[in-house]
This record gives structure tokens, C-alpha cells and sequence, in this order.
């Protein structure tokens, strides 16, 4: 018996051949073929996959799950974060070493950790089968706490999806680009838009254009997200000492500001912080994976069409919209809920009461109402990847925004014409008409009444390009329904104001 030690690989191969072609049947020939077709085939879609989770794999050691320079581009020095009033590193507090409980092998983390594969991937097993959500989650805990500890339904959890079925390779094992934060544009591939068009894609829509007053720069998850979530006041002397510790998790609201990756309307939530006095809120963009398909109506954000929304009835009675109040009472967090949209000024108006844990940083983390209030303003603060909404955006939904103070001028010139719901409505006995113009104009601003009548002129003259707001005062009239139009060179358009003396 000839083993292949006795020839070289090639004779052997041809050795092999030769004694296929010769000694064996016409039917029993083809089959041998046959197979090694199949082995020639499978051998080189082995090497394609290997080839391919090769290429998925090079940028592994520069992306984001690699590097976790996500966390200290919000709270390092270089971008004045929480360390510039701590002045303590982000390696003492052990954020960029999180890590689940265990491997993707189940083996415990022991000494010092290192991003890699087995993070997720099994060992050896490279296919989405060996996968399991429990390894992203271990990390991304606010999307845990979505759904195991609060319980919220999501239309792609409820048809049994997973991460990897919206997020790409790129998402996950980096790409050629390099990135800060997985808020920067192109840091996060996955968007609704990807599988849901209203022509094509895999879940295709209705086509909204046809019926959206936005006009398209409102994003599918700030009318479709349920909530938002944030852990309330972490305590980062806590932190230090390897105690992930905060107050309670808040839920059952979501901030609104303009992302910046798309300049559309997007959920986002905040992280605050303490520590030995001092207090810090950062805030950004959220994806929240709490979505319904239903989602809003035009009332759970127009308090100018009948809606009742907290934060803008609060903002319109003090100019402020104060989120969270501590109750010493009962050691508990009282919070707005709802929409929250942020106000250009946030800087001034957003108000929340910073508290810290009273026991020792130490102590098992679990509920407790062994806490105290630090104060009630913010030592720093900042909101990366997103602003807040403009004045113009403000009074769109409701907003006085006459007590909108210490921001800079709207745009130099709007986009489009745009009448704006008067404010307050109803009202008594007068009320703020806004209105922008995209290019000088003649214009007329003039109310009248349900027959028709005119009743008011408020403006009749020739104005720039800009932003623009008169009163109309309506003392002497009668109780009821008006209409205010706006006419201006090749654009008219009218809107209701409700009297009540």
C-alpha cells in the first residue's frame, strides 16, 4: 500500500487520476467526478466565505467595538467633557473594558480584557446561527432595558428579528473609515429608509409624501418610537470603584432635536452625572428600539392644535421646561413624560435637579432611596451630533417664543414661506402672529371674520428676506373665530384664531 509520503503531491494527484480514468466503470466514473466537483466547489466556497469573513474582519482593530473611543470622545478633556471638571481618566472607571458577563463561549472574562471575536462569535463559528443577542446586549443595556426590564414591544423584535438583520458588517466590524463616535455621520449604516420605501426595499410603505405637513424633515422614529431611556444621575464615585450605580431608569418621554447626520427632527436622549459636587448632562441623538407602527398624532406635539404637552405648556407659563425634580419627601425623581421637544435656548431653559448617592461607592448596587439633592444647575454641559430645534420650529408647534432668549439669530434666510399658528390661541385680547419670507416681498397681514369681513390690517409694506412677528390686538371685538392671511408676491395662505373675552 502506497501512502502519499512515497510521491511527491503532484504524482500523486496524477497517480490518482490516472487510476480513476482506468480502472473504474463508465457510471461509477462519472459519479467519482461528480464528487469531486462537489469537493472542488465546496473547497472553493470555503475559501470565498473565508476570504469574505477575512475582508469583514480587517478594520475589526480600528472600529468603534475595537477602539471604545466612543466613550471618551463624550467625556474626555479634548471635547470638554465630565473629565475636564473631574480630572479623572476614562481608565478608572473601567469604561472602555466593559464587556458582558461572559464570552461567546460562555467562558468568564478574566484579567485584562481585550476586544476580539469571541466577544460575539463562538470559537471557530463564524455564522449568524452561532450568534446570540445576549452578547450585544450584554453591552448595549439600554436597548436591554427596553425590552427585559420595561417591557416595551417592538414591531421588529415581535417578527423575531435580530441586531445583525438591520445593522451591516460595517456596523459592527468597522470599516475603512475611522470614527469617533457611531453618532457621526456614516458611523451607523442601519436607517429605517434601508428596508422601508415607499417603492422596492423589503418592507416597502405608503408613500408619505402625499400626506406629510413635514415635508419630509421629520425622521420615521420621532413619530415612531415609543420612548427613549436614560439611568437618572449616575454616580461616578461609584463608577471608580467598578459600581455601575444611578438613581432609577427614566422612560416614557422623548427629547426631540435636529439630528445632524440628515438635519431631520430625531429622538434623543441625555446621560447626567455627579460627582463630589459637581454636576455635568451631555446629550445626543437616540435610536430607540421601541417602535410601533401606528405612531403619533399631530396633537401628542402641537400644543398650537390642541395638544397637551407639559414641557411646552411649562415653557410658555415660566420660559423654562424643568424635566426632573427631586421629591426629599420621598426620595423619589418626578419627571415630564411625552413629547419633549429641546428649545433652541436648552442651554438656559433645561432644568433638572442633580442628586447623589449618600452611602458608600462600594455598597451592592440595588434600589435605594439613600440619596440627596446636589443642586439644581449644571457645572457643564454639551449635545454632540444634533442642535436644538430652531425658534422657527419652536413656534411651529406651539411655543411662545417670545421668552426664547440667549441664542443666536434664526437662519439669515428661511428656506420657504411660512405662516405660523398664532400664539397663544386661544387668546385674549391679543396674540403673536410669526411668519417667514425666503425673498423680499410686498406683504399683506390681515384678519378678518367668519363672513369675511375685513377687521385688522396688520402689516401692508415691503419687507427683506428674514423672520418676522407683529400683535394683533383684538380688544373691542366679539367673542369667536377669526381668520388671518398672509399674502405675499405669489404665495397666500390663511389660518384660524380663536377669541375668547
Amino acid at each position: 500500500m502506497l501512502g502519499h509520503h512515497d510521491f511527491s503531491h503532484h504524482e500523486y494527484v496524477n497517480s490518482m487520476t490516472d487510476t480513476i480514468t482506468q480502472d473504474i466503470s463508465p457510471p461509477n466514473k462519472e459519479k467519482r467526478n461528480n464528487n469531486m466537483r462537489n469537493r472542488v466547489i465546496l473547497t472553493f466556497l470555503g475559501m470565498s466565505c473565508l476570504a469574505t469573513l477575512t475582508m469583514a474582519q480587517a478594520n475589526f482593530g480600528t472600529s468603534l467595538h475595537a477602539t471604545r473611543t466612543g466613550k471618551l470622545y463624550w467625556y474626555g478633556t479634548a471635547n470638554n467633557g465630565f473629565q475636564s471638571l473631574t480630572n479623572v481618566p476614562i481608565d478608572s472607571l473601567g469604561c472602555n473594558g466593559c464587556h458582558g458577563p461572559t464570552n461567546a463561549d460562555g467562558v468568564a472574562y478574566t484579567g485584562t480584557y481585550a476586544p476580539g471575536c469571541v466577544d460575539c462569535h463562538k470559537t471557530g463559528f463564524f455564522t449568524q446561527d452561532s450568534l446570540k443577542e445576549s452578547q450585544c446586549l450584554g453591552c448595549h443595556s439600554r436597548q436591554k432595558t427596553e425590552s427585559a426590564t420595561l417591557g416595551y414591544t417592538d414591531v421588529h423584535r415581535s417578527r423575531n428579528m435580530k441586531c445583525w438583520d438591520c445593522h451591516t458588517s460595517n456596523d459592527v466590524h468597522g470599516s475603512a473609515t475611522v470614527f469617533s463616535s457611531m453618532l457621526q455621520p456614516g458611523g451607523i449604516e442601519a436607517d429605517c429608509e434601508d428596508c422601508h420605501k415607499t417603492t422596492g426595499g423589503t418592507a416597502p410603505l405608503p408613500n408619505h409624501a402625499a400626506y406629510d405637513p413635514h415635508g419630509g424633515k421629520i425622521h420615521c422614529t420621532a413619530c415612531h418610537a415609543k420612548t427613549v431611556t436614560s439611568c437618572y444621575s449616575c454616580h461616578l464615585e461609584s463608577q471608580i470603584k467598578g459600581m455601575k450605580r444611578s438613581k432609577q431608569v427614566l422612560h416614557d418621554f422623548v427629547l426631540l432635536a435636529n439630528r445632524t447626520k440628515d438635519k431631520k427632527v430625531y429622538p434623543m436622549t441625555f446621560q447626567s452625572l455627579t460627582y463630589q459636587g459637581k454636576t455635568f448632562v451631555a446629550f445626543g441623538p437616540f435610536t430607540s428600539h421601541t417602535i410601533d407602527s401606528l405612531g403619533r398624532k399631530c396633537v401628542d406635539c402641537h400644543a398650537n392644535l390642541g395638544g397637551t404637552i407639559p414641557a411646552i405648556q411649562e415653557y410658555n407659563s415660566t420660559g423654562q421646561i424643568t424635566f426632573a425634580r427631586w421629591q426629599a419627601s420621598d426620595s423619589t425623581v418626578q419627571y415630564l413624560k411625552k413629547i419633549i421637544p429641546m428649545p433652541a435656548d436648552y442651554q438656559r431653559s433645561f432644568r433638572m435637579d442633580f442628586i447623589k448617592y449618600d452611602g458608600a461607592p462600594t455598597d451592592p448596587v440595588v434600589p435605594s432611596k439613600n440619596w440627596s439633592l446636589v443642586k439644581s444647575t449644571t457645572d457643564g454641559q454639551h449635545m454632540f451630533f444634533a442642535t436644538p430645534l430652531t425658534e422657527l420650529q419652536m413656534s411651529k408647534i406651539g411655543f411662545d417664543t417670545l421668552k426664547t432668549t440667549g441664542v443666536g439669530s434664526e437662519a439669515a434666510t428661511p428656506d420657504r414661506f411660512l405662516l405660523c399658528q398664532n400664539y397663544p390661541n386661544p387668546f385674549n385680547p391679543s396674540t403673536t402672529i410669526r411668519y417667514a419670507l425666503p425673498h423680499a416681498s410686498r406683504v399683506k397681514l390681515k384678519v378678518f371674520n367668519l363672513v369675511g369681513e375685513e377687521v385688522a390690517t396688520l402689516v401692508d409694506r415691503d419687507q427683506t428676506a428674514g423672520m418676522f412677528e407683529c400683535r394683533f390686538d383684538a380688544s373691542g371685538l366679539a367673542s369667536g373665530l377669526y381668520f388671518y392671511r398672509l399674502r405675499t408676491d405669489g404665495c397666500t395662505e390663511t389660518r384660524k384664531l380663536l377669541l375668547l373675552q
